[in-house]
């Protein structure tokens, strides 16, 4: 992963309509901090995500005082995978590819914290539009090659999504409906996804949430995954 310069975002570019870009910060990031911020203006970029180690205060620092705002915190927790047998509640495939209402109200719950809902110069629906494409493109396979939830009758009061990166699985898209919350369904999708990648012979799976978000974090821990990594995702307009 390449650090200290910037890097054009194509797709969230034409998803969102305007230039976007991304940069990762490391310890040597301050240093070129006002170059950087030199280009951006060059180049006419609307929003510029920066990536940065909390640990870096007076990268911070100067962030922020440019106008950057602290939008995130991304936590990734990971753990080994393993297999699991017992279950409360009933989790399958979800077969289809085609959009409900039911399963957008969920993605949506999902974002509840995401920065694209947090920051208010969004104003163009886009919360809404991406997470609605996350979930064509999770049950398309694009992006995940396993759609689960959770049903209760012939409803769905839950979903996650699994994916593959180069040596571990992806948890993506993680919800439960608000009015079947304590029942363990939660616990029970994220076992789910831990069997199916464990049964692929996957040795370690990964999932990213916010750290305000308590309830995920929580989720993640009593599912025994530990904190991997932290980092600091700032937006910076013009």
């Amino acid at each position: 992963m390449q650090t200290n310069i910037i890097k054009t975002l194509e797709w969230d570019s034409q998803f969102f309509g305007y230039p976007v870009a991304r940069i990762n910060f490391d310890k040597e990031g301050s240093d070129c901090l006002d170059d950087l911020f030199l280009n951006i203006e060059s180049k006419k970029l609307r929003v510029t995500y920066f990536y940065v180690p909390p640990a870096e205060k007076e990268l911070i620092s100067r962030i922020t005082k440019k106008g950057g705002i602290l939008v995130d915190q991304k936590v990734i927790f990971s753990k080994n995978t393993e297999k699991h047998n017992k279950y409360s509640n009933d989790i399958i495939e979800f077969q289809g590819i085609d959009l409900n209402i039911k399963l957008i109200e969920l993605v949506l719950q999902a974002g509840k914290y995401s920065r694209f809902r947090l920051d208010r110069n969004f104003n163009k629906r886009e919360y809404q539009r991406l997470y609605i494409e996350w979930l064509s493109k999770s049950l398309k396979k694009v992006i995940a090659f396993k759609t689960l939830v959770a049903k209760e009758g012939s409803d769905i009061v839950g979903i996650t999504t699994l994916g593959e990166k180069a040596k571990f699985a992806d948890i993506g898209l993680v919800a439960v409906d608000k009015n079947f919350h304590g029942q363990g369904i939660g616990c029970d999708l994220i076992h789910s996804a831990d069997n199916v990648a464990n049964e692929k012979g996957i040795k370690e799976i990964k999932v990213a949430t916010q750290l305000k978000n308590k309830g995920a974090c929580r989720l993640y821990e009593k599912c025994h995954f530990q904190i991997e990594k932290i980092t600091n995702i700032y937006h910076y307009w013009q």
